[in-house]
Parts: C-alpha cells; structure tokens; sequence
C-alpha cells in the first residue's frame, strides 16, 4: 500500500465472530462482544482522520460470515489493510497475552512483508501501551489471511481464559486503549517515509 497517510485508504476492521457463532468464552465474557466492541472504536478513531472504514460484520445481526466470506468481501472493497480482531483461550488458565499473526508459511518461504511490518508494528503498540504479555508475531496460512490480496492481519488481544487478560478485557477502558493502539498502529503503517 502506498505510504501517503492515513485520511486516503480504506481499511476492513474484521470483528471475530458475531451472530449466533460467540466464539470463544470465559469469565463471563465472550469474544464477540469483545471484539465488536474493540473494532467499533477502532472504527470511530480512524473515521474521525478520515480513513474508510469497512466491517465485516454488523454487530447486531446474527448472520454468521465465514473467514472465506470475509475474504472475499475485503477483496471487493480494494481495501488497503484488512485487521482481524479476537480473543484466545486455552484450557490452561495460566496461558495468556497478546499475538498478532500474518501470512506466511515457512515450509516454502512464502510471507507478506507488508503483512509482517504491520503485525510487528500493532503487536509492539499493544504490549507497550496495555501491558498484555507479549506473544510474538507469527506466520500462519489461514484462510483470512492467505485469501486477501491486501496485506491481512488478525490480532488475539488476550486469553479469555486467564483471570488477568479477562479482567483487563472486561474494563471498557481497556479496550477503549487496545483500540486506540491499533489505530495508533494502522497510521504509523502508511505514514509517508521520512527522508
């Protein structure tokens, strides 16, 4: 994508989940609401810079989109970054913070660049400014990921199964900052390179 600010691309923020499919649960949360919650105010801080924002799914309806489905629909909008937006969980309750992940596959030595530089760019901006646990960046070839020709992101944002991450992800102030590093991350991403 072209590194001319932020105010002139479009960019899909992919809520995890919705409708009758919550995800994953834990302290009494579910990664729907916290990833629709998290992609909304992403949405409104990039809006305010004027950045075309596009979800995948509208948070009220309880139409179900697989990862293909949201593909496709990232390819027809020409957008310029598509970010995935989720939660983790895993049975061991001590398993937690932050991992973004971006195409890649490492058998073959295939990987987007643009893809990594911007996993590298949100996870660095999360871990500092929320504190989760830093998990790393990590090449995987799913389908959201491999099937997009703009470079594609996904983002678990902490493990619903942890008391930690589940009592920081409760706080609405909490992901009020995931959202804003985010944001923080995607303009850092197309700024124009300094000379």
């Amino acid at each position: 994508p072209r590194r001319t600010g932020v105010s002139d691309k479009v960019v899909i923020i992919d809520p995890g989940h919705g409708g009758d499919d919550q995800g994953l649960l834990g302290h009494s949360l579910t990664e729907s609401f916290v990833s629709a919650d998290i992609s909304q105010k992403v949405e409104g801080k990039l809006a305010a810079l004027g950045t075309t924002v596009l979800l995948t799914r509208m948070t009220k309806t309880n139409q179900v989109i697989d990862e293909q489905q949201r593909a496709v629909f990232a390819n027809n909008s020409n957008a310029d970054l598509v970010v995935s937006i989720h939660t983790d969980s895993i049975k061991n309750p001590s398993g937690n913070g932050c991992a973004s992940y971006y195409f890649g596959n490492e058998a073959v030595g295939q990987k987007s660049s643009m893809g990594q530089r911007f996993a590298n760019l949100v996870q660095s901006e999360i871990i500092k400014t929320v504190g989760l646990k830093d998990c790393r960046t990590h090449a995987k070839t799913w389908d959201l990921l491999r099937m997009t020709r703009m470079p594609s992101v996904r983002i678990e944002v902490g493990y619903l199964s942890n008391t930690n991450d589940a009592v920081k992800l409760a706080d609405a102030n909490v992901r009020d900052l995931i959202a804003s590093s985010i944001a923080e991350a995607i303009i850092s991403f197309f700024e124009p390179v300094k000379n």
